[in-house]
């Protein structure tokens, strides 16, 4: 089967979808407990800051059986003791599968169309197949994902305004602090959602702008690339002070922005307003400074009011998205059912050649070179086109593999003592 067992932003709260969130790091050791607690070995775990998916394929289990399985090493592994069955949602098979391609799509996505979920699948898909967590069923079934996803972007007008939680922060500070080319950013993180934060505060005239990152080569980086300037971590606490918006964008497991920072912060800066925009899971962004009177502090799920217009301009395009996805979720389980038939053709291909095979091997010493090599021309074209005929009858019967009852007869039937 292939499974879903996800927690979202439609489901619950930030509070407890951070507690979900996984590292890469994480997947890797989490991937090494779930094969030790359940045997279940093949998966792909999409963390973002809005959701946590764990794509699984396996035949070992019933379905809730690997749910339940599923949940209860994820809740020991991340030392949960609370439970949150309640939050999850689980889905099997075409349900899942069309699932997936509504993410990849940007049908599921707190800003309807949003284009950085499938670079997020993708980054998502390529770390647990180089990992060797991926199976053939995981690896097409992502595929197919990113042709769905690129397939709705450019076949309907989903990606008109505003496409990403990154580009909703911006005009949430437009909103906040009007004009925006004399007021400065910083953006804490280098990654793909801090890069996208700050296009789109370029886009709005953003004024003087500094990176801050770990690694400070990838802030250097990112800086160099929109003319900003760039600042080791160390100094967080001082560029803090100096700006009007800042941006967290980060892996960190803890928060980097602290109550006690902001009090020391607050006796030396003269500002009249501070905007905090946390766009990390687990938040990086202690959510206590909001008490201080001249902050404003917005985490990814204050981000659903910014896109409710946009959203309902974009909701014309569901349809003709839902028909795009019908197609290659259409296509995937065809090739899907398809697999349980090559047995079945294995067999008759490789039994009618043995029988080929050996029949000609009996008669090569009664007859000439030119009388074999023309029975064997004959008998080639005779097992051939039999062996297309009854894999042809085959797909037929079976309905391309879909129903499989008659499976085990088939394969008895052309079975060899």
């Amino acid at each position: 089967m292939i499974g879903l067992l996800g927690i979202s932003y439609k489901t619950t709260s930030l509070d407890i979808r951070e507690k979900y969130a996984f590292t890469n790091e994480e997947i890797i050791q989490f991937a090494e407990f779930l094969q030790h607690e359940t045997d279940i070995a093949d998966l792909v775990i999409l963390s973002t800051c809005n959701r946590t998916e764990i794509y699984f394929s396996q035949d070992i289990y019933d379905k809730q059986t690997a749910y339940d399985l599923l949940f209860m090493a994820m809740n020991k592994f991340k030392a949960i003791d609370e439970y949150y069955w309640h939050a999850f949602y689980h889905k099997s098979n075409t349900d899942a599968v069309r699932h997936l391609y509504e993410v990849a799509s940007g049908l599921d996505s707190m800003v309807l169309g949003e284009d950085q979920i499938i670079g997020q699948i993708k980054e998502a898909y390529i770390f647990c197949t180089q990992a060797a967590l991926t199976d053939d069923v995981l690896m097409r079934l992502f595929q197919k994902s990113f042709e769905a996803g690129k397939r709705v972007r450019t076949e309907t007008a989903i990606k008109l305004g505003t496409t990403s939680i990154s580009a909703a922060s911006v005009d949430l500070c437009v909103r906040q602090l009007g004009d925006l080319s004399e007021k400065s950013l910083l953006i804490v993180g280098a990654g793909e959602t801090g890069s996208l934060a700050l296009q789109n505060f370029q886009t709005k005239g953003i004024g003087q702008t500094t990176v801050i990152n770990r690694t400070q080569e990838k802030a250097e980086a990112l800086a160099k690339q929109y003319d900003a300037s760039s600042a080791q971590m160390a100094t967080l606490m001082d560029e803090v002070a100096k700006h009007d918006i800042i941006v967290v964008a980060t892996a960190s497991q803890n928060h980097l922005i602290t109550k006690q920072m902001i009090e020391s912060i607050a006796i030396n800066t003269a500002k009249e307003m501070q905007v905090f925009v946390d766009l990390s899971v687990p938040r990086n962004i202690d959510e206590t400074i909001s008490e201080f009177q001249k902050i404003r502090l917005y985490s990814v799920d204050d981000l659903e009011e910014v896109v409710r217009v946009t959203t309902e301009k974009r909701l014309e395009c569901i349809d003709s998205a839902s028909k795009i996805i019908d197609e290659v979720v259409s296509e995937f389980n065809e090739w899907l059912a398809s697999r349980s038939l090559r047995p079945a053709i294995k067999t008759i291909t490789t039994n009618l050649q043995t029988i080929h095979n050996r029949e000609l091997s009996l008669n090569k010493k009664y007859d000439s070179p030119e009388i074999q090599t023309a029975v064997e021309e004959y008998a080639v074209q005779l097992t051939q086109r039999y062996t297309g005929l009854l894999i042809k009858n085959l797909k037929a019967l079976t309905n391309n593999g879909k129903e499989v009852d008659s499976l085990n007869i088939i394969d008895d039937l052309f079975k060899l003592d």
